[in-house]
């Protein structure tokens, strides 16, 4: 039985990472072909590779260059202040 529920886990989650490395425009760091490769080949490890590298938006971890900054963290609204 914990066999089955591995199994089951480990397809959600590279169903979950191969549908969102399908829908993302631009992933970082590797080419979107790349991502897929990974995410296929390497059943547990790539869609973890994914979640934490891959996703842009916020999501995964860094800063991603079009995160959404409030007026006074946002460098271009600071940069327009002392104009």
């Amino acid at each position: 039985m914990p066999r089955f529920v591995f199994t089951v886990l480990v397809i959600g989650l590279s169903v979950y990472a191969l549908v969102d490395c399908l829908q993302t425009p631009n992933p970082k760091a590797l080419p979107k072909l790349v991502w897929i490769a990974i995410i296929v080949c390497l059943p547990v490890v790539g869609p973890l590779l994914w979640l934490l590298f891959g996703r842009t938006n916020g999501r995964g971890w860094g800063r991603d260059d079009d995160d959404v900054f409030a007026p006074d963290d946002d460098p271009s609204f600071l940069r327009d202040l002392t104009r």
